[in-house]
């Protein structure tokens, strides 16, 4: 027996660790040990392609897969159609995807018309609710206005974009400047922290910005 931990975090979202270990625990209170990890970073709509995602479909094809983990179902897929036509897919492979986060996947794994019925209908109201999130996360970033002062902004009027960068980092790009280490050297030892307070280095535009507002000065 194989299993496949699929973990998707969108281009929005930085840390996949939290979807990674609820997945493995998943698997110790199956007893399953024998698992491989399959990692993207990038959306889940229908017609983009995902790497990680094909390689797990073509291990069911060929019946060397038998569990999928999800940490949530929007994690494999967020179109209904695309949902059920996968899961039936799988299952006449005699594989199974299961969802960490939707329990009730496993209470109706019912054979016959009955059961296929039920399970259609639940991953239909699943598929459906992924496409409504996703459709207003869609409209909320058209309805971002760019403001007189040039600042764009949400429908809540929240500014978007990056955080302005700290008097601690400037004051550090500034002393590496000073002391001989180049803009790129600068963008690599420098971090910063995005709003997950996920650590990052600082590009190297935001090097060359931090200098260029010291020289204006």
């Amino acid at each position: 027996m194989k299993v496949a931990i699929y973990i998707r975090t969108s281009t929005t979202e930085q840390n996949p660790d939290l979807q990674l270990k609820d997945c493995k625990d998943y698997c110790k209170r199956r007893g399953w040990k024998d698992y491989d990890i399959y990692k993207e970073h990038i959306s889940g709509y229908k017609d983009i392609h995902r790497p990680e995602r094909e390689r797990i479909i073509q291990g069911i094809k060929r019946y060397e897969i038998n569990h999928i983990v999800v940490w949530a179902l929007d994690r494999w897929v967020r179109n209904r159609e695309k949902l059920i036509e996968d899961i039936t897919n799988i299952t006449n492979r005699n594989a199974e995807i299961h969802s960490v986060k939707e329990e009730w996947l496993e209470s109706v794994n019912i054979e016959g018309p009955l059961g296929k019925t039920i399970q259609e209908f639940l991953l239909g109201i699943v598929g459906s609710l992924a496409e409504m999130e996703s459709s207003i996360k869609s409209e909320r970033i058209k309805s971002a206005v760019r403001t007189k002062e040039g600042v764009t902004r949400s429908y809540k009027g929240k500014k978007w974009g990056r955080r302005n960068l700290t008097s601690r980092i400037k004051e550090e790009v500034i002393k590496l400047h000073n002391d001989g280490h180049s803009m790129r050297e600068i963008s690599k030892v420098v971090i910063r922290y995005d709003k997950n307070q996920n650590e990052k280095n600082i590009s190297l535009g935001a090097v060359h910005k931090i200098l260029h507002e010291k020289q204006s000065k």
